[in-house]
């Protein structure tokens, strides 16, 4: 698609609300991000947007960005503030301000190609995760023997017991009733 340079009234058309969604766009953020800035679903925001794309002729997100700081830029109103006293950048946030972390340098990076860095984290974290089961919080119905070291085993055990106790029992009662039908006859 060709791009086209933002005419002076190209973004006239837009809402208090178009605006402030295309200004977070234009600083690249998500819509999920616009939408916890904003405080509207992210549906919300993406129909904002999707208005906005369709009436400038169906243009992609980056497009839309591209041509709204295009656009803002040409504004005789428009000021891009630079932080003069060395200190990083930082981003509005509904009255919050958050300080990004500063770039380091590339003299100061460390060599991310030797062998050891491949393999291992630069800020691990020690996490332990108990299984929720591990803890019993309710009343034990099943007896402690059929758990533990050898669950598997004592449980296959129980199974196969209880399987010929039911044979067991399905033997003697149909000897009963052979022998009840031998009386009878």
């Amino acid at each position: 698609m060709a791009s086209q340079s933002p005419s002076a009234a190209e973004f006239d058309f837009l809402t208090v609300k178009q605006k402030a969604a295309l200004d977070l766009l234009a600083n690249h953020r998500t819509s999920k991000e616009i939408a916890h800035t904003l405080g509207v679903s992210e549906t919300s925001v993406n129909r904002r947007i999707e208005v906005v794309k369709l009436r400038l002729g169906g243009i992609t997100r980056q497009e839309l960005a591209r041509r709204y700081n295009l656009w803002l830029a040409a504004q005789p109103e428009a000021t891009t503030e630079t932080p003069e006293n060395g200190q990083s950048p930082c981003v509005e946030t509904t009255g919050d301000i958050l300080q990004l972390a500063e770039q380091a340098a590339p003299e100061e990076r460390p060599d991310r190609d030797n062998e050891v860095s491949e393999t291992t984290f630069e800020d691990p974290v020690a996490m332990s995760i108990e299984a929720p089961w591990k803890e019993w919080s309710e009343p034990r119905i099943v007896p402690r023997v059929l758990d533990g070291d050898n669950a598997t085993l004592t449980r296959g055990a129980t199974i196969a017991i209880l399987l010929l106790a039911i044979v067991a029992s399905v033997v003697v009662a149909l000897a009963a009733a052979k022998a009840l039908a031998d009386a009878v006859s």
